[in-house]
């Protein structure tokens, strides 16, 4: 009797998964926040005072950002004030012991920016410009009723502050024609309601008038524009 032929074994088939890894682009994001913490302490390192504190604060703010990749929420309060904390320790540093510096960073960080953006604001710029501070009806020199509101609402935007001047520019473009003479009225007219009315220094006031305006040629124009310049050194 013939032996019986032995069954195949089954072929054992063995599948690798491939595991995904971090997306591609942290690679170039962690080398780009390397390279601005690395910034960031040849500045600290650069500078003529050595505060440790304010170095704890900006490394705890750069692991914080890292953390949260940057969106604001995800750490409670509780969670950054404790990163902070940690850095402090780190530069031998006890804890913040003010509550006012305990306060929200996120929130420290904006009312910077504001203050910044205040002080940018108050530098002394060679030109501003407040058009159509007012308006007059066809072939009149008396400003309308709301422009006479409108110069009670911009009385201290128009006041010239130390150095400057308030040049005043009529306009009287009516049926695509100029009329310099109209134009140079209504500036006068608003020149004499900002001293009269208002307390300007009529020496601080200049009024212009424009002969020829080929830029507003075949438009409507019954108006007074107002720019704040700085004089010229004597």
């Amino acid at each position: 009797m013939s032996a019986k032929a032995a069954a195949p074994k089954p072929k054992t088939v063995i599948v690798k998964v491939k595991k995904k890894g971090a997306p591609s682009y942290m690679v170039s994001f962690g080398d780009m926040m390397t390279l601005i913490l690395c910034f960031f302490i040849l500045l600290v390192s650069m500078a003529k005072d050595q505060d440790y504190g304010l170095m704890a604060k900006g490394i705890g703010s750069f692991v914080m950002s890292v953390r949260t990749m940057g969106l604001t929420g995800i750490l409670s309060a509780s969670e950054k004030q404790r990163v902070f904390d940690e850095m402090r320790r780190r530069f031998n540093l006890p804890p913040e012991p003010d509550p006012a510096r305990r306060a929200s960073h996120d929130e420290a960080s904006a009312q910077e920016l504001t203050r910044a953006e205040l002080v940018e604001a108050m530098q002394p710029r060679p030109e501003r410009t407040i058009a159509q501070v007012a308006v007059f009806e066809p072939g009149s020199a008396a400003p309308l009723n709301a422009s006479r509101a409108y110069l009670r609402e911009l009385e201290e935007v128009l006041r010239p502050h130390q150095g400057e001047i308030l040049v005043l520019e009529g306009h009287a473009l009516e049926d695509g024609l100029p009329n310099p003479l109209l134009a140079q009225e209504r500036a006068e007219t608003v020149r004499e309601l900002l001293v009269r009315d208002h307390g300007f220094a009529p020496e601080r006031i200049e009024v212009r008038t424009w002969f020829d305006e080929p830029d507003l040629q075949g438009k409507e124009v019954r108006s007074v524009d107002a720019r704040l310049v700085l004089q010229p050194p004597r």
